[in-house]
């Protein structure tokens, strides 16, 4: 009635949620891929799915193009890549107010500001003024600055205000009202 058959094979594997999914890069691997596309995230808007929807792209290319290994990281992050393999469009998202030259330059102020653990804006923008703005340049000088001022600490001198003198009275002699007036 049925036929039986003598090899016997195995149903596929189920695979597990918790495992990594894998995804197969689009695009031939002799040609050069396309630039990536920047996109802006609005943390009350976006989130790894909605972006993977709104791109057409696999939600788990975007967590490798961009280093993302839970989708709470996104909260941190100003700006996403979209992976050029998947979409070759302009960007989805609004740029920021300042453009996308001030972003840049705002996130070397922040860096200059980590490296050297400095917290004043201003004293960050005059030495990467000074040095064009090359986050490198601007930390190595800042260090060799501070290096030469440890070498070379400040001396007090006898020019100059002094210590107020404590034991002169600044009043009359007499304890009460009428001895200051």
């Amino acid at each position: 009635m049925f036929a039986t058959s003598t090899h016997t094979e195995e149903p596929p594997a189920y695979f597990s949620l918790d495992a990594p999914q894998k995804y197969i890069e689009k695009g031939d691997h002799g040609k050069e891929t396309p630039d990536d596309v920047l996109h802006f995230i609005n943390p009350t808007q976006d989130s790894i799915s909605s972006l993977a929807l709104r791109y057409s792209v696999p939600s788990v290319a975007l967590r490798k193009r961009n280093n993302l290994y839970a989708d709470h990281l996104l909260a941190a992050r100003k700006t996403l890549l979209i992976p050029g393999e998947y979409y070759q469009g302009p960007s989805l998202s609004p740029e920021p107010i300042d453009g996308e030259a001030e972003e840049m330059r705002k996130a070397k102020i922040r860096r200059w500001m980590i490296a050297c653990k400095v917290s004043d804006y201003d004293i960050a923008l005059l030495y990467l003024d000074q040095a064009h703005y090359d986050v490198d340049s601007a930390v190595e000088t800042y260090l060799s600055d501070e290096k030469w001022e440890r070498e070379h600490p400040l001396t007090s001198s006898s020019k100059g205000k002094s210590a107020p003198n404590r034991s002169r009275r600044k009043f009359g002699t007499q304890t009460g009202i009428s001895g200051q007036l």
